[in-house]
């Protein structure tokens, strides 16, 4: 039997409001199903209409029918009063509201939209979902919404026809499905509302298409946010305060940064830095033979503190495009081309940021990268098992095994370069002559020279590199000794307890064809893990291990290496450590020699000229790569990948910057409790008594954890708060209770008494005390937390690095 007026969908089996409401319901939401397929519910017949199109056509012709039955041909001298109501609800409706009741409820309507879009930019790009769950948001919100109002209505006592509820359920109904229609009308809201930053569209000769988020947009967006500015200024100040000093604590204070061409002209610049890497994204329903290989190009300010710029939130894509294209070298210059000329225009105009009259100039540092992707964009040759392969030095491969000081090389310069090049513009047959392929494609940038802008990776050359070397040669050296059988270490690996701080990076499972094959499996930071804890896994057999001086050697040119505050009186020792080692290592263990062990010569000269190199590491960045795996694999688009992935991290960079405040994580906490002052111990009572810069009410808030500026600091973690005498001997400390008095932050710390350090196991052996302090977030000298390891009836702690007085 045909009914006159649609109340539910008979797709989805959803209530509507009338025809109009459920034509506008299929546009919104079944446009886009795969087997769109229904009956007409205004007529007898059983016929299933399976194109949209048809569908709606026929629906309309019932529905003029209609009109044409119930609704009496109008006068020429139309009367407004009497118009019926049932030729157009919507309009009849928006003729009963007053003029500034509309203004208000769409200024109210506004406010919907602007907050559905922030919920949708939270679920779907806060956990990478599908862009088709819009949708589903949508319905699913419509349906809660009418089954909100019918329940409000009936315990009112309201008619459920009102007109006006009718009229805003409406609206907001077709503002979210507005919103969800498609991806473009979800891009072009966030436009609207929260600076989403378009992807340029780069066309390329070979059909391909490359995309650029324009720098300049993104440095104005950031800067436009609360505290950002003033941020970079405090950093910068406190920089300048090493000039000079024999710490150096950013690159600015290195060589290189003393002799920049844009700092030295124009004080008051940002630095930038850039970082190019490859990334293999895979179809899942292909296999290995559809890899897709990308390159792209990173973003971070290197002006921002060393707890900030750690963060992912502040890494930003700047160029994405198929590896293969950037291999046609007729594509090259067209790829950077936008590129350049922003950076050119950054470092020469500059921007007027908020609060400023005069322009802010940009330029750039350091182009980080892994060692192929170094030379490829510096023009050197990019095999590493013959020839000059060293884009420090023009030392020979063959040579690379029986050269173990720096002064024995000849140094590659600016000036020498420059000569290579020239040379093999003229000469091309001459490339092997001195490892360079060709001029360097960065090289129109001003702030750009091969020499001087491509730093070392130690992630790569000693993470990736020696360390697992080292670990591997001396895990065989232990079987082939018969201190232990392959399996009892695999036992020990696999199985010892790693403290709450290193479980996280807990290596995977030790095999025993990992120790015959003299390999390490897992990640950079799980090698990393396994290297810090392998003392404490082989403690009691670890003074009887054949040459594990190599061990203590590598350790202690880490703790050089990965320090945040290097000094300038280090460099010589760290240079003769290196020395020691490579020559030790070589001789020992000739057949696990690599060129990143040479590469490892020239640290110490390279920690002068850039900084810590620290700050130079490929790590961080390589975690952002997880991020556009994973957009790929959720989206399932691999026809036009780098357009899907620049969008996606685009609306992800909207998701991350949309609050005022991008500081936002600081004071994030756990749970609070309460306890009595009077119910902790003595010794604690009297270090809140002796706290004179606050004054402790008799009930305590404290919680479990917190996060103050970007740090995490939980119950259980060591932190060093002092460092005793010339020495600098590291007074460690456990913190018992973070409390929270006044808006402030305290933190009770069980204070440890430092016994000795133990050199074979390259940490320090402490004991508890009785004393306790109260320290604020500012008192701590490290960042890191530690973990305390309870062994042989001892504490051990380790130090994440070579510690020193900071003025």
């Amino acid at each position: 039997m045909s009914i006159n007026c649609v109340q539910q969908c008979s797709i989805c089996f959803v209530n509507v409001n009338g025809n109009n409401g459920y034509i506008r319901h299929i546009r919104q939401v079944h446009v886009n199903d795969r087997q769109f397929g229904t009956p007409c519910a205004l007529c007898d017949s059983k016929f299933v209409f399976t194109n949209l199109k048809s569908f709606i056509s026929h629906f309309r012709k019932h529905m003029l029918h209609s009109l044409f039955d119930e609704v009496p041909t109008p006068d020429l001298c139309v009367n407004h009063d009497i118009i019926n109501s049932d030729v157009n609800d919507d309009f009849e409706e928006q003729l009963t509201i007053p003029e500034y009741e509309q203004y208000e409820h769409y200024d109210q309507l506004e406010e919907i939209k602007k907050f559905y879009l922030k919920m949708l930019l939270r679920v779907r790009e806060g956990h990478i979902l599908p862009g088709a769950v819009m949708k589903t948001i949508s319905l699913s919100l419509c349906s809660l919404l009418e089954t909100f109002s019918i329940f409000l209505l009936s315990k009112l006592n309201i008619n459920l026809d009102n007109p006006i509820l009718r009229h805003v359920n409406g609206d907001i109904e077709k503002i979210l499905f507005e919103i969800s229609k498609n991806e473009e009308s979800f891009i072009s809201d966030c436009e609207l509302y929260f600076k989403f930053i378009k992807p340029k569209e780069i066309q390329l000769p070979t059909g391909n298409k490359a995309y650029y988020i324009p720098i300049c947009d993104v440095l104005m967006c950031l800067f436009q946010k609360k505290d950002f500015y003033e941020c970079i200024k405090r950093e910068k100040k406190y920089i300048c305060q090493f000039d000079g000093q024999d710490i150096i604590y950013h690159y600015r204070n290195g060589e290189i940064g003393r002799q920049h061409c844009i700092l030295k002209i124009k004080e008051n610049t940002i630095l930038l830095q850039l970082y190019c890497d490859d990334i293999s994204v895979v179809n899942p329903l292909m296999g290995k033979n559809a890899a897709h290989k990308l390159t792209t190009f990173y973003l971070s300010i290197d002006d921002l503190p060393a707890c900030y710029n750690s963060s992912l939130n502040f890494i930003h894509l700047l160029l994405l495009f198929y590896r293969k294209d950037f291999e046609n070298e007729n594509n090259r210059q067209i790829l950077f081309n936008l590129l350049n000329k922003d950076i050119e225009c950054l470092e020469n105009d500059g921007l007027i940021l908020p609060g400023d009259i005069t322009p802010t100039y940009f330029t750039i540092s350091t182009l980080c990268a892994d060692n192929l992707a170094a030379h490829e964009l510096g023009g050197f040759t990019c095999s590493f098992n013959s020839g000059r392969c060293c884009r420090y030095c023009l030392i020979h491969h063959k040579d690379m095994k029986y050269v173990y000081r720096e002064a024995d090389v000849l140094i590659r310069t600016a000036a020498s370069h420059d000569f290579h090049v020239k040379h093999i513009d003229n000469v091309p047959n001459d490339k092997s002559l001195y490892g360079v392929n060709e001029k360097s494609i960065l090289s129109t940038l001003l702030s750009f020279n091969p020499i001087t802008s491509l730093p070392p990776d130690i992630m790569h050359d000693i993470l990736e590199g020696i360390m697992p070397k080292i670990i591997s040669s001396l895990l065989h050296t232990i079987v082939s000794t018969r201190l232990c059988t392959s399996a009892q270490i695999c036992y020990r690996i696999n199985n010892f307890i790693y403290g709450i701080n290193d479980r996280r990076n807990r290596p995977p499972t030790f095999k025993e064809k990992d120790i015959h094959d003299k390999r390490v499996p897992g990640k950079a930071m799980e090698k990393y893990c396994l290297f810090l804890n392998l003392p404490f896994i082989l403690m009691d057999i670890v003074d009887r291990i054949p040459y594990w001086f190599l061990y203590e050697l590598l350790r202690q040119i880490w703790d050089i290496l990965y320090s945040d505050y290097p000094r300038k009186s280090w460099l010589s020792t760290l240079e003769d450590l290196i020395q020691e080692l490579l020559q030790l290592f070589q001789t020992i263990f000739p057949e696990q020699f690599i060129p990143k062990c040479h590469f490892l010569l020239h640290a110490a000269r390279n920690t002068a000229k850039y900084g810590p190199l620290k700050r130079q590491m490929n790590l961080r960045y390589e975690s952002k790569h997880h991020l556009l795996k994973k957009i790929a694999n959720t989206c399932n688009n691999y026809i036009n990948l780098p357009c899907t992935i620049s969008k996606r991290v685009q609306l992800r960079q909207c998701y991350e910057l949309m609050e005022e405040n991008i500081f936002k994580c600081s004071g994030i906490s756990g749970k609070f409790h309460s306890r009595r002052k009077i119910s902790f111990r003595k010794e604690i009572q009297n270090s809140l008594r002796d706290d004179y810069l606050f004054d402790y009410d008799e009930l305590i808030e404290y919680v479990k954890w917190v996060v103050l500026h970007n740090i995490k600091y939980k119950i259980g973690d060591v932190f060093v708060f002092y460092l005793l005498g010339g020495e600098e001997i590291p007074l460690f400390g456990e913190i018992k209770y973070i409390i929270n008095n006044k808006k402030a932050w305290r933190f009770i710390v069980h204070c440890y008494e430092t016994i000795s350090f133990r050199e074979n196991l390259h940490c320090y052996e402490i004991s508890p005390s009785n004393a306790y302090v109260v320290l604020g977030e500012n008192e701590f000298l490290t960042y890191k937390a530690e973990d305390c390891y309870f062994l042989n009836n001892s504490y051990f702690v380790r130090v994440p690095y070579r510690l020193t007085h900071v003025e």
